[in-house]
Order: C-alpha cells, then sequence, then structure tokens
C-alpha cells in the first residue's frame, strides 16, 4: 500500500515540475520605460495602445489619447475589436491586468510590445492623457 503512495507522490512532483517548465518558458511582458513610452506615443500610428482597466477608473485618472478601452476581464470576448495591424502596449493601473492583457494577446497571435501602469507614469505622461467626456 505504501508503494502506491510513492508512485502517487513522485507523479505529483513530476506534473508540478512540468507545470514550472511550462510557465518558465511563457515570456513575462516587458515592463516599459517611460522613455521608452514617449518613443511609442509619439507615433501614434505605428503602435496600439490598449487600456485594460474599468471604465470608473479611466474616468477618475483618464486614458491614453487613441487607446482601444476594453477592461481585462472582456478582452477574451471581445478580442476581434484588437486591430492586427500594428504591435500592443497594453496597460492598466500598476501592470498586473496588463500582464494578463499581454498574455492573452500573445496566445492569440499579436505581436505585443510590452505593458506599463499608468499610474506609475502619470505625471510624466500628463501630455499623453485624456478625460472622457
Amino acid at each position: 500500500m505504501r508503494g502506491i503512495y510513492w508512485v502517487c507522490a513522485v507523479c505529483a512532483l513530476l506534473a508540478a515540475g512540468l507545470l514550472l517548465a511550462r510557465q518558465a518558458e511563457t515570456k513575462a511582458p516587458k515592463k516599459l520605460t517611460v522613455e521608452e513610452l514617449v518613443k511609442l506615443l509619439d507615433k501614434p500610428q505605428e503602435t496600439l495602445f490598449i487600456d485594460v482597466r474599468e471604465p470608473s477608473e479611466i474616468e477618475v485618472t483618464g486614458t491614453i489619447k487613441g487607446a482601444l478601452t476594453i477592461p481585462v476581464g472582456q478582452l477574451a470576448d471581445r478580442i476581434k475589436e484588437v486591430p492586427t495591424d500594428r504591435p500592443v502596449v497594453a496597460f492598466c493601473r500598476h501592470g498586473g491586468r496588463a500582464t494578463r492583457a499581454a498574455g492573452l494577446l500573445g496566445e492569440k497571435g499579436y505581436k505585443t510590445v510590452g505593458i506599463f501602469g499608468l499610474e506609475d507614469y502619470h505625471d510624466q505622461l500628463k501630455a499623453y492623457i485624456v478625460y472622457p467626456k
């Protein structure tokens, strides 16, 4: 009987190891610096910015001018709204949801340039921020 427990324990450890290896293969998106963002924002026709925050957050802190706004919880269902003709930068408040969005976009074949948290760079990006009416 003890033998079967050892077999189960070894199988569980192998499965956990495979899962960790698979996660390590998944490259985390690059967190962009403010300098990198300004270069991209100065050429808005070349990069698509996606704000994955909720509308109530956008009302308070604004969003990047020209950004597509799709909350991360709706992105999978609304993926066809995301154009495929240019690379994508996903952003949210601090970068967590943007990281999830970039992962989903990457799985669907989109080229993601990176992610950022708008609150982290809000003061430096004021010239690019607009508020909903």
